[in-house]
């Protein structure tokens, strides 16, 4: 599952609100690296979703889902059974909002559909940052119509630094152990010589940051998040002409978004979260609204994009 070229990619398996599209399926975004990933929420068919951009359902080892509307977290259910049936070996790890415990054990109980691998839940913690593999997440309260709702910050571990095989070459050392000094470890050369990595390897890249607003109105806590991120991917449910809308369900417009975007100073804006009222061809419209506000690169992302961070 992990990137080939390992950078950060981002997946979007879902990208309509409330009710899917005969394009757009619900909220669901896959985060990966060489190795490692994330699935932030996991809407209704998000499964399918997965199959159809062959990403590997049994590779899923941590799922977060950002709030308690359906939308966002009616997949992980299916999912869960699917993975048992399909002899899941590694465990499952669930973060969310404290409710989802008891959902989950619930329907596991009303349906007799225990799962038979481990699935572990975690709360939401908003008060620190917890390490998930390759990466450290960073959860942060939003504003959606006073639900408890939470927004992601992610960071990618630093990369070592590029490998200098001119270097390499001046200090005599063989093609077999370059990997061994690529991977963080001295080496012993023939004739006793040490050499180290930092003698071979530029300075450790930093880790891509990416933040997810989830649902939620304009507020100054994804500004906050957002700043020196590579991405933000923000809701915008509509254009800004139904800002009335967005305000009475807790939603953003993409002109909102984009102001967002713009104040946290973040190089890339990715919207989602659209509403079904609006088709493939009004999300350049969307692309266009966000831009009025914001001076970086803009995208409304579509089922099955993927971004390189």
């Amino acid at each position: 599952m992990g990137s080939e070229d390992g950078r950060v990619k981002v997946r979007f398996l879902g990208t309509s609100s409330a009710v899917p599209t005969d394009d757009r399926g619900l909220p669901a975004i896959l985060v990966k690296t060489s190795g490692d990933s994330l699935l932030l929420d996991c809407g209704e068919g998000t499964q399918r979703q997965l199959i159809k951009a062959r990403e590997s359902l049994m590779k899923i080892d941590k799922v977060i889902i950002t709030h308690l509307h359906g939308d966002h977290f009616f997949g992980i259910m299916p999912m869960i059974q699917s993975l048992s049936i399909l002899r899941k070996g590694s465990e499952l790890l669930v973060i969310g909002p404290k409710d989802l415990r008891y959902i989950l054990e619930e329907v596991e109980e009303k349906t007799g559909s225990k799962p038979q691998f481990k699935v572990v839940f975690r709360e939401i913690e908003i008060s620190k940052s917890i390490e998930l593999g390759k990466f450290t997440v960073e959860f942060f309260p939003v504003d959606h119509a006073g639900f408890e709702t939470y927004g992601v910050r992610i960071r990618e571990r630093d990369r070592p630094g590029r490998f200098d095989p001119v270097k390499a070459d001046e200090l005599g050392v063989p093609l077999v152990l370059r990997s061994v000094l690529q991977r963080g470890f001295s080496v012993k050369l023939p004739d006793g010589r040490i050499v180290r990595p930092q003698d071979v390897m530029g300075p450790p890249r930093r880790g891509a940051i990416l933040v997810y607003s989830s649902d939620t109105r304009p507020t100054e806590s994804v500004i906050s998040a957002a700043r020196g991120a590579d991405a933000l991917i923000h809701e915008a449910t509509y254009l800004d002409e139904l800002r009335e809308r967005a305000v009475a369900t807790g939603h953003s417009t993409a002109l909102e978004a984009g102001k967002i975007a713009e104040a946290a100073g973040v190089k890339r804006l990715i919207l989602t979260h659209f509403s079904a009222r609006y088709r493939e061809e009004d999300l350049v419209r969307f692309e266009e609204e966000a831009a009025k506000a914001y001076s970086g690169q803009v995208m409304a992302a579509r089922d099955f994009l993927t971004v390189d961070l």
